[in-house]
């Protein structure tokens, strides 16, 4: 669970997020954390995605894109591959476990800024 300001990226903060410095040291480190253990899938959870009571919501499809254009940003833009396989075999345990969860009922496609500010850093 990491914060998610959209102010920690330059280009939208535009010298504001070095009021945020100790939460850049600790993305950054978290970054380099993850980085170093070189997953071939990364997970991230948003609060601001698709969420149900009863029915945990997993995103579907191949890809998906997004962009910090909603806090002036237009050129930070990021592009995803979505492990399909591992969504697959997830879903699959989620049956077997009695856990609802699927793909079912996305409401928006694009990447939000509780996703695209933690892929800021996982991509630097």
């Amino acid at each position: 669970m990491v914060p998610h300001p959209p102010l920690i990226v330059p280009e939208v903060g535009r010298g504001e997020e070095e009021k945020i410095k100790d939460t850049i040291r600790s993305f950054t480190k978290a970054a380099e954390l993850i980085a170093g253990l070189k997953p071939e899938t990364v997970l991230i959870l948003s609060p601001h995605s698709a969420f149900y009571s009863d029915y945990f919501h997993i995103s579907p499809g191949r890809s998906a894109s997004g962009d910090l254009s909603k806090f002036g940003a237009h050129r930070v833009t990021f592009d995803v591959r979505y492990d399909s396989e591992f969504v697959l075999e997830l879903e699959k345990r989620a049956r077997i476990e009695s856990i609802e969860a699927g793909t079912m009922g996305e409401r928006e496609k694009s990447l939000d800024h509780a996703t695209t500010v933690p892929l800021y850093f996982l991509k630097k």
